[in-house]
């Protein structure tokens, strides 16, 4: 269980998961570290628990028992029991609540939320007790959401781990003001930044934002002298940017910034029930996901431009 808001005047980052042993986020074995919050609202989100920059009440409806206890215990009448027993949420009542009381109501943990607090501290005693099953080559992990979303908690973060010699790696938009993206770079080992789509209006479209600020400052990253390992990876989502004038274009600019690598994660609905858990809709019910054929033709163009490619299966990162 994560831990209660902390008692310090030290800056503090909201995190809705912290996963030991993983070995999918970043070289080696690591410990990663999901932030709360992200610029982006993208359809597909494997975390949409971790899109807003407050806690979310995440209903599972297989802890839950039916007993009511939540209904009674919210102040605002969100949540109301139908005749067939079963809670119904009205996510709009808890837009701003700061008392959670259907969390600490449920016995169950039908009820959780997605984000407590965290100081520097606490999580460098996480780092220190998970350091010796990292092995050689392995480290620290923050994706999120949007992980460098939260400034003011994860420049001293990257600091400390610097000092510490702890490899560091960000799961990223990019899509953050480039002087601050820069600097924040400057502290990492490795970098995974997502270019979702080239076409601005098919961004915006399924993101909810723009292109623009990613892609500048991948530019600039890519015209930098520093010396953290950067990986773009582009989600594949069919019908929407696995198109071969896609992919062939992302490839060219990744190129033209003078970056070498392109990670190709395939489409997969695991994340359906954690957006019926928050109460939203999920767009892609239907879409199958990719298999390793299907994404083979978009891996050859990629590497027909001139760019290292993996695919979700066989990274060595």
């Amino acid at each position: 269980m994560l831990p209660a808001h902390p008692s310090t005047e030290q800056p503090t980052g909201l995190i809705f998961d912290i996963q030991a042993h993983s070995v999918h986020d970043g070289p080696g074995t690591r410990t990663t570290v999901f932030l709360n919050g992200c610029p982006f609202s993208c359809e597909w989100c494997c975390n949409p628990e971790g899109l807003h920059r407050r806690p979310v009440v995440m209903h599972r409806e297989q802890r839950c028992v039916h007993c009511g206890g939540c209904a009674r215990a919210c102040p605002r009448g969100a949540i109301s029991l139908g005749a067939d027993g079963l809670e119904t949420f009205d996510r709009s009542l808890c837009a701003d609540c700061a008392t959670y009381d259907c969390v600490s109501a449920c016995y169950h943990e039908g009820n959780v939320l997605s984000g407590k607090r965290y100081t520097v501290d606490q999580l460098m005693d996480i780092f220190r007790r998970d350091r010796q099953f990292w092995g050689r080559g392995g480290g620290v992990t923050f994706s999120g959401g949007e992980p460098l979303l939260q400034r003011d908690f994860m420049l001293p973060l990257l600091r400390r781990c610097r000092e510490a010699r702890i490899h560091t790696c960000v799961e990223t938009t990019a899509c953050l003001p480039t002087d601050y993206f820069m600097e924040a770079a400057a502290l990492l080992d490795f970098l995974f930044i997502d270019i979702k789509n080239m076409d601005p209006v098919a961004h915006r479209a399924r993101t909810r934002a723009d292109n623009a600020q990613t892609l500048r400052n991948v530019k600039t990253l890519g015209a930098s002298d520093l010396d953290c390992f950067v990986v773009i990876r582009i989600p594949v989502i069919p019908g929407w940017n696995d198109g071969e004038e896609n992919i062939r274009k992302t490839a060219r600019f990744v190129r033209e910034c003078g970056l070498e690598v392109i990670n190709l994660l395939p489409f997969h609905r695991l994340s359906e029930s954690k957006w019926r858990q928050v109460g939203e809709p999920y767009a892609f019910a239907d879409l199958p996901g990719l298999s390793r054929e299907e994404l083979a033709p978009h891996a050859q163009w990629v590497r027909e431009e001139g760019i290292t490619c993996y695919t979700g299966w066989e990274t060595p990162f």
